[in-house]
């Protein structure tokens, strides 16, 4: 089934939106859940002191790491090539979506550990550290429209152009 350029654009703004509720939604749960951290430590009347944060640091940096990892491999060109020749113009686009949500699901996670971080020791300054790298992550996945825009244009027209599989499947 060919579409038009109307039909792939309407997609792609359709995915893009629910990628970027998505991610909008996740920061600000992670905003929710550093302030909620916060105010629990205001609340708590003993400063206790752990070395454990540490632990929070390097599961983060992991995280922060990892996701960064997952989305350049995701929307890596050969990568972008396959799933297109595959999946074609709706598989790429919902291949983009996917890797935006699991991306940002990752910083979901070190968000969450802003909030964990309080129950085991850790102070203020922890929970603003770990909300800030959360906070960075999820904006280094916020979804670009005008790319996710080129890619699509790019690879229906490759496609088109060999015949709607480079890959002969």
């Amino acid at each position: 089934m060919t579409q038009t350029v109307e039909q792939t654009q309407n997609l792609v703004a359709t995915a893009h939106r629910n990628a970027l509720t998505l991610v909008l939604a996740f920061a600000m749960s992670i905003v929710i859940y550093a302030g909620v951290g916060i105010l629990i430590l205001g609340m708590r009347r003993t400063n206790m002191r752990a070395d454990l944060p540490y632990a929070f640091y390097a599961a983060a940096a992991i995280l922060a790491i990892g996701s960064i990892i997952i989305r350049r491999a995701q929307l890596h060109r050969m990568k972008l090539e396959v799933v297109a020749a595959t999946r074609g113009v709706e598989g790429l686009i919902k291949h983009l979506l996917n890797a935006t949500i699991l991306a940002a699901a990752m910083a979901e996670i070190i968000g969450v550990l802003a909030l964990v971080v309080v129950f085991f020791g850790g102070g203020q300054s922890d929970v603003i550290r770990l909300g800030v790298v959360a906070l960075a992550v999820s904006i280094y996945n916020y979804p670009r429209r005008a790319a996710w825009q080129q890619l699509v244009d790019y690879y229906s027209a490759a496609n088109a152009a060999a015949g709607h599989s480079s890959l002969g499947l």
